[in-house]
């Protein structure tokens, strides 16, 4: 039987009924018209047949054993969103798709230093309740996003991820509904190996994700930081100094990264030397000079273009002016509020970047520590495209990794190297906008990959676009282990 029969069109039609019945919102697509709740981020991500939106785990629970009763895993493609920004949501299914929207299973709190989180968590909610409380974890800057994605594929952390690691590493339980409704709680000692999972695999796909468990550090004493504009002089001192290979001796508190992008009312590209550190700025400086070099530091030298703040001023770098002024907003976000206003919650070139729904592609990376040659050809690059209307829809970014991710691959399922370079471009028009942009990400591929970090075989899992990316034999080997599905299909299930 395939997705296309009248008769598994006839068991969706009793899948969706039965729900109803049970009070578990479901309903048909039809066409373009997709409900709001299960909007995505990429304008291009694939539209599914059906959508549901569980409220409880109860709800998932019934959900999957209907699937099963239905036989709806044999014919279907089953995606699960949580915030709505995962890239595979693009990736063409053979089969038509049931989405599984999370986005009402919101419920989050803190006890005993762990914070638990429902996956339909926005991260900008999470931020909140660690600053409120004074603690932190590691995860990334985009506070639109859901952590039932987040902390389970990536969680990179431009302040906090050399000293403490990926926000997945952070994970120690968490809660997973099997694909037949059965419920397993996860931890270092019940499903070791669904832990495993967690930690940066999507569980390997075994079922849905309804709880996750983080191990919460205090919040920095100090957080310090610095965005440098270089010009095309300075880029290439990056090349002669090796920049890139000396920052890895930098201690474990100080994480440089460069941003590529354009700002909105400035016609050349900017390449910003970005620093975070978790120490004061003074020491920060002189740490410069001693591992990077005098000219280098001479760069970062005066106090005044420092900012020297509590963490959630560091993260709300991204935001718009009220929110970073009444961060208590962010307690009352929402995925549709910030799709249909971005502009209330980011500045108006973050949104151009990123943040306002859109068509995308993505290439990312892992690369050599001494990279630095990369970076002048990614200037070239960004002073190309400055001519194109969509030239401020881009950015890419190269980011030190290594530290304390590296020091903890028991906690990650995926292979990680010492730096990363990735990047994106956004647009509106498909036709008239789609393949000039899908032609300059492969030329940036193409300057990427002349650094590859060849020993590193697999991408950043948070970044990747094509389903294919995610093959790993031991995660296929959990997934043998605790897939429930029956029959079971030829089918990868996707989660954002």
């Amino acid at each position: 039987m395939n997705g296309n029969g009248d008769g598994t069109n006839s068991d969706l039609a009793c899948f969706i009924s039965t729900l109803k019945r049970r009070r578990i919102q479901a309903e048909h697509v039809n066409g373009d018209a997709l409900p709001l709740e299960a909007m995505m981020h990429d304008t291009g991500a694939v539209i599914p047949a059906a959508v549901v939106s569980p409220r409880s785990e109860w709800g998932v629970c019934q959900t999957v054993k209907l699937l099963q009763e239905f036989k709806l895993y044999d014919g279907f493609t089953i995606s699960i969103k949580s915030g709505g920004h995962g890239y595979l949501h693009r990736d063409p299914s053979p089969h038509p798709v049931i989405l599984l929207n999370l986005g009402a299973m919101t419920n989050q709190y803190i006890s005993n230093g762990t914070l638990v989180l429902e996956p339909g968590c926005l991260l900008g909610q999470v931020m909140h309740t660690l600053a409120t409380n004074r603690k932190a974890v590691p995860h990334g800057d985009c506070f639109g996003v859901g952590v039932g994605g987040h902390f389970t594929t990536a969680g990179w952390d431009l302040m906090l991820t050399r000293r403490y690691g990926l926000g997945c590493q952070s994970v120690i339980g968490g809660r997973v509904v099997l694909w037949d409704g059965s419920v397993v709680s996860v931890d270092e000692h019940s499903h070791p190996r669904l832990l495993y999972a967690l930690r940066g695999g999507a569980a390997a796909g075994a079922g849905v994700v309804t709880e996750i468990r983080l191990r919460l550090i205090d919040e920095p004493k100090v957080t310090t930081w610095c965005n440098i504009r270089l010009n095309r002089e300075q880029v290439a001192v990056c090349v002669t100094s090796s920049l890139m290979d000396k920052t890895q001796n930098l201690p474990l508190d100080i994480s440089p990264s460069f941003k590529f992008y354009y700002e909105l009312d400035d016609p050349e590209p900017v390449c910003a030397f970005r620093i975070a550190s978790l120490l004061r700025k003074e020491e920060t400086i002189a740490c410069l000079r001693e591992h990077l070099g005098d000219q280098i530091a001479s760069w970062a030298a005066d106090l005044s273009q420092w900012n020297e703040k509590p963490l959630i001023d560091y993260r709300l770098q991204v935001a718009s002016e009220f929110l970073a002024a009444n961060f208590g907003m962010l307690a009352e976000a929402s995925s549709l509020a910030m799709l249909k206003d971005p502009l209330v919650f980011w500045k108006p070139a973050n949104a151009a970047h990123e943040m306002t729904r859109s068509f995308s592609v993505q290439t990312s990376s892992w690369v050599v520590p001494d990279c630095e040659a990369v970076l002048p050809k990614l200037y070239d690059a960004f002073e190309f495209a400055k001519d194109h209307p969509v030239h401020n829809r881009m950015y890419a970014l190269v980011i030190l990794g290594a530290g304390a991710m590296s020091e903890l691959p028991e906690r990650c399922s995926m292979p990680l190297g010492k730096v990363l370079i990735r990047f994106e471009s956004h647009w509106d028009n498909e036709e008239e906008h789609g393949p000039w942009c899908r032609e300059l990400t492969s030329k940036i591929s193409d300057i990427i990959q002349t650094k590859a970090d060849l020993n590193v075989k697999r991408p950043f899992r948070g970044d990747i676009w094509l389903r294919e990316q995610g093959v790993d034999a031991e995660l296929n080997g959990i997934l043998e282990t605790y897939d429930r599905r029956w029959p079971k299909p030829a089918i990868l299930n996707r989660r954002s």
